[in-house]
């Protein structure tokens, strides 16, 4: 005699990976692209043991040379990193009305062999990448994904590494994911989350924009 149970899974300690692609961004990207081309070729790359590459310095001074762009493609951000953030019922801030700025912002231009390491941002709640242009990555297989890492580690596979869970969307504990991108496509994610660009093979330049964001906390309207 068989005796059937009902399961319930419940999704617990998930991680916010938010995509999201920017409106009417074929022109924003041919602007962006030529200014990024521009300074790459008339600036030396900003030190970062973790990027093979070209990047711009990681702090602001990109809205000094991009920044009519730029605006056009944090106003959907910005709105989308309020929408789904609230503030704590322990935190004390009860009266007050949370928003969202930039903290920094960069761009980043991947020839063939380019790629970043596994990193986190620390100290940004929400931080997130833009993709201007993916170079080859859509017509064939040439790297260049960002790759996502389990936040609990290895610990998973560690422990049995012959097993895995029964249910698909757990089969990626313990591991890592690597998402392909497209152009004009937006990638929000926890500061916190350790990300890497796979090695990209690519003949033309795979351009994006990386980027850290800060809440604001302002009187609510009465």
């Amino acid at each position: 005699m068989s005796t059937e149970l009902e399961i319930a899974i419940k999704p617990l300690f998930a991680t916010p990976v938010l995509v999201f692609t920017v409106a009417q961004h074929d022109c924003l990207n041919a602007d962006l692209a030529r200014v990024i081309l521009e300074r790459e070729a008339s600036r030396p790359a900003h030190r970062d043991s973790e990027v093979v590459g070209w990047s711009s310095p990681h702090d602001l001074s990109m809205l000094d040379w991009a920044g009519e762009m730029l605006g056009k493609l944090f106003d959907p951000v910005l709105k989308i990193a309020a929408h789904m953030t609230e503030l704590s019922r322990q935190s004390g801030h009860g009266e007050q009305r949370l928003g969202w700025q930039v903290a920094e912002v960069w761009a980043n231009v991947q020839r063939q062999g380019g790629s970043n390491a596994f990193h986190p941002h620390p100290g940004s709640f929400w931080s997130g990448v833009y993709y201007v242009d993916t170079g080859d990555i859509p017509q064939e297989p040439c790297g260049g994904e960002l790759r996502l890492f389990d936040p609990r580690g290895c610990l998973p596979r560690m422990l049995a590494p012959y097993l895995r869970y029964s249910v698909p969307e757990l089969h990626d504990a313990g591991t890592s994911v690597s998402l392909a991108p497209s152009a004009g496509q937006c990638l929000l994610f926890p500061g916190w989350l350790f990300h890497a660009v796979n090695v990209y093979t690519g003949h033309t330049p795979r351009i994006s924009i990386a980027f850290n964001l800060d809440p604001i906390l302002s009187k609510r309207e009465a």
